[in-house]
């Protein structure tokens, strides 16, 4: 069988990443003749997009704003699918908190880490909501990601994280626990990661690049169409979480993965346009709205 490596995006697997195991586990890319390495890390050797311009890796999770920024390089990269169709940020808090929409941050203690991109979106949200956010009081986490862990302690009265997988980290019920989404008030709509590959790469071995999405949107239609299922068949790999967090976390991202019209991966030109655009106007990018072209493909979903 044909060896390919993917090197995703996190520091762990959680359920957002089930379609890929799915995949492997049911035989789906051996069907396409692929024997699927899939592989996460930290960033201590080189992000994921510099450790596949380096051959280590045929696949990579990367966000909008780098994949942009390769398209100059000697190593450009192209997207050929979208793991979610919307953005996974956002605030999670617990109801005692009284916090259900993002002007109730205003006079609370709110973790959010020093990244300017993600200032501004909440900025943005608590504004936009009718907030004064020279009101929030903005704590710096450091190097550490908090999560729901670090409310129930008091550590915080809200924290910004990825949604649907820091905030069942807790022992309070789940049903305890707000999430609110930047898509909740509409800002900064984006496609969360990008199943993305070198422009070389998807030149010289189209047909791999093919077998591997149709693999792979069969393993995500099957874990959100078998969800129970899909807990056994994750659960080797995400040991370490207990399974009613596997459970509600993939309940959460599950209706994330497809498209309207149905197909898993499949991008919007507008989504990619628009989340570009507000990244050159603050300057949260060096890429520019040129580096759109020919950076993404849904050719290869079919």
């Amino acid at each position: 069988m044909n060896l390919v490596r993917i090197r995703l995006e996190y520091v762990v697997t959680w359920p957002n990443h089930a379609g890929l195991f799915v995949a492997r586990k049911k035989g789906f890319y051996a069907d396409q003749d692929l024997d699927v390495d899939i592989s996460w890390d930290g960033f201590d050797r080189g992000t994921p997009a510099e450790l596949t311009a380096r051959g280590e890796f045929q696949f990579a999770s990367i966000r909008l704003g780098e994949l942009l920024e390769t398209r100059k390089t000697d190593h450009p990269f192209v997207a050929v699918a979208t793991f979610n169709q919307n953005q996974l940020g956002g605030v999670i808090t617990l109801k005692s908190k009284g916090i259900t929409r993002f002007r109730d941050l205003e006079g609370k203690h709110v973790s959010i880490p020093p990244v300017g991109r993600l200032t501004e979106m909440v900025k943005e949200a608590v504004e936009k909501d009718g907030g004064d956010y020279s009101k929030v009081i903005v704590e710096d986490p450091g190097v550490f990601e908090p999560d729901i862990r670090a409310v129930e302690k008091g550590h915080y009265d809200a924290i910004f994280n990825v949604l649907g997988w820091e905030a069942y980290q807790g022992s309070e019920d789940f049903g305890q626990v707000v999430q609110i989404s930047f898509d909740d008030i509409e800002v900064t709509p984006h496609h969360a990661y990008f199943l993305c590959v070198e422009e070389s790469y998807l030149r010289e071995h189209g047909d791999t690049v093919r077998s591997f999405l149709q693999a792979t949107g069969k393993g995500y239609d099957f874990a959100r169409d078998n969800q129970d299922e899909t807990i056994q068949l994750i659960a080797s790999t995400m040991c370490a979480s207990e399974e009613d967090t596997l459970k509600a976390s993939l309940a959460f991202m599950a209706p994330t993965w497809h498209a309207p019209s149905g197909q898993w991966g499949q991008m919007d030109e507008g989504v990619i346009r628009s989340y570009t655009q507000w990244m050159v106007d603050n300057g949260f990018t060096t890429a520019t709205m040129d580096d759109i072209d020919g950076a993404w493909t849904n050719d290869y979903l079919q």
